[in-house]
């Protein structure tokens, strides 16, 4: 019966603790952003959340996302989203299918992205 219980409580807090990252990786900046005026040059994001801390460097070359480098990527998800930004660069577009398993992750990516091009800090 203890044993029970303990996992009940465990169960639940997890599901909480799913659910504000939820709500804050939805909270998070995202801007629209045009490549077609976007100038050539490098675009630093920071991103900032309780689960991922995210920094790029974001190079964009005749309108095109040419590389995203990764320059800070600690906590949870970081890794395995990691691939959006091959999405992103193949389809020239910031806002992409997230990655399957890491949706959190990849919210944080989009929006780092996002602030970069935005020149938002």
């Amino acid at each position: 019966m203890l044993i029970a219980l303990i996992c009940l409580m465990a169960g639940g807090y997890l599901i909480s603790r799913k659910k504000a990252r939820l709500k804050e990786a939805s909270s998070l900046p995202f801007y629209k952003v045009e490549m077609s005026q976007i100038a050539d040059g490098t675009y630093e994001g920071q991103t900032h959340t309780t689960f991922l801390h995210l920094k790029l460097n974001v190079t964009v070359e005749n309108h095109q996302l040419k590389k995203i480098d990764v320059l800070e990527n600690d906590g949870i998800d970081g890794e395995t989203a990691r691939p959006i930004l091959d999405k992103m660069i193949e389809q020239n577009e910031i806002v992409v299918p997230a990655i399957k398993g890491a949706e959190l992750g990849s919210l944080v990516y989009i929006s780092c992205v996002s602030t970069a091009l935005a020149g938002k800090k």
